[in-house]
């Protein structure tokens, strides 16, 4: 066989290649596999380490997240309480995250949440606790309206009686009754 046909060959398929390689994105477009599609639809979805920053994206907080983290059947949140946050900003995300999970996820059961105070924290281990909350998908499974519709007391109790809450004595502190 000649030099230029063995060429011609080699590079005809190295183009072949290239091509089908630069088609593959666009097959998954095609195929619907979008993960950001599984969160703005209304069913529920599979929550995996591959598509827990896009539903943690789409969850409106007014809190900062610090630490996540996913096993088996539970998420595990960290957020962050700024010094001059509202007790009810902090309500309003507890509820929004209890709802997101028991209506846009089918694998997470429980969510645990702890909202800590890292003001004049050198290092994550300094940082102390606020308040911490256990919801789980039993009780969480009617939450309908949406935590902008309900007020400050109705938020409390909605949380309170469907989840466990605890609050710390830096809670009291920041937020006396």
């Amino acid at each position: 066989m000649k030099w230029s046909l063995r060429i011609i060959i080699t590079a005809s398929l190295s183009l072949a290649v290239a091509v089908s390689l630069s088609l593959l994105p666009k097959l998954d477009q095609l195929a619907g596999s979008n993960p950001l599609d599984a969160w703005s639809s209304k069913r529920a979805a599979q929550l995996t380490d591959r598509n827990l920053v896009d539903f943690l994206v789409q969850v409106p907080l007014q809190l900062r997240i610090r630490k996540v983290e996913l096993t088996n059947a539970r998420l595990s949140l960290d957020l962050s309480l700024p010094k001059n946050a509202e007790s009810a900003s902090v309500y309003r995300d507890l509820y929004t995250i209890a709802q997101m999970i028991t209506t846009k996820t089918k694998n997470v059961n429980q969510v645990w949440v702890r909202v800590m105070d890292y003001s004049g924290a050198t290092d994550q281990a300094s940082a102390q606790l606020v308040l911490a909350m256990v919801a789980d998908r039993e009780h969480g499974k009617d939450m309908e309206a949406s935590a902008g519709e309900l007020s400050l007391i109705q938020l409390e109790q909605q949380l309170q009686n469907r989840f466990r809450i605890t609050y710390t004595s830096r809670w009291q502190q920041r937020y006396p009754l």
